[in-house]
């Protein structure tokens, strides 16, 4: 397993890569103050609050929803960590690509640099080299390498840094995004070298779709809690876990090849989770 979580400071798991290059064009440019979009259990906004901080930068987070009588604790932190949250209907949140509608809330919100939501886009995929090293370094012979996927961007990376001996397997998180194929292929194509590491996506292990769970997921993340002192996170990591372990069993991978399990993080969302107590 690749303990992102275990590193990263203010931004751990895979978000310590995907916001670095942002916050460095931010620096270069002499930015004041950054814009960004999220739910409200998002690691993405959690982690921008807190690097932002860290950095001297203002940050908004762009909240999907009314604003609720009490902040989720991923908001509560966001807040704590100075970042002002705008939230915005369903409706107007759907347009949070369209570039009319970001260059007049960026206006609004007084912001200098916006990063796309959950980090996604050519800048992050860059931002995942490094993680590939951490890869090749530990097994240069080559890997089949397992990671949760929502935007793709994290697999871009991987896909693009890493040789062709190493092989990408994501599991993807959600439903019903029949552009994500399309999507991770086109950074892939932009980003990689002639060669680089083959990859796939597997759709059946979202357990009924996006942050939600099942039986079954329910069960690995509790022996894994219980019986291994291993935390996971319901959303990316735990139905990576899920997938390898039943892929495993099914006989579609060999347990005698070398198989790596990205731990992406996220674990301050497992505080929306109560049975994860």
């Amino acid at each position: 397993m690749l303990r992102l979580d275990r590193s990263g400071g203010a931004a751990p798991g895979n978000k310590q890569f995907k916001l670095a290059p942002h916050l460095a064009v931010s620096a270069a440019a002499g930015h004041r103050r950054v814009l960004s979009f999220g739910g409200a259990w998002s690691n993405h906004l959690h982690a921008l609050a807190a690097v932002a901080q860290a950095a001297g930068l203002e940050s908004v987070g762009v909240i999907r929803g009314e604003r609720p009588q009490i902040l989720s604790p991923t908001l509560a932190d966001a807040a704590a960590w100075g970042m002002q949250l705008h939230f915005v209907s369903r409706g107007e949140y759907r347009r949070r690509e369209d570039p009319d509608y970001v260059a007049t809330l960026s206006r609004q919100l007084r912001a200098d640099y916006v990063i796309p939501e959950g980090g996604a886009g050519p800048l992050a995929v860059a931002g995942c080299r490094p993680m590939a090293d951490l890869i090749v370094a530990r097994f240069p012979q080559g890997a089949r390498i397992v990671v949760g996927v929502g935007t793709g961007t994290t697999l871009a990376g991987l896909a693009a840094a890493l040789p062709a001996r190493f092989s990408i397997e994501g599991v993807v998180a959600l439903r019903g995004d029949g552009q994500l194929e399309s999507t991770i292929a086109g950074w892939v194509s932009d980003m990689a070298a002639e060669t680089h590491a083959g990859w796939r996506l597997h759709r059946d292990f979202h357990c009924g779709g996006f942050a939600r769970t099942n039986a079954r997921l329910r069960a690995l993340m509790r022996h894994c809690d219980r019986e291994l002192g291993l935390e996971l996170e319901p959303v990316y990591t735990g139905k990576a876990l899920l997938a390898l372990h039943s892929l495993l069993a099914g006989g579609t991978w060999s347990a005698r090849e070398p198989i790596i399990l990205v731990h992406s993080g996220g674990l301050q969302g497992r505080r929306g989770y109560p049975w994860l107590d």
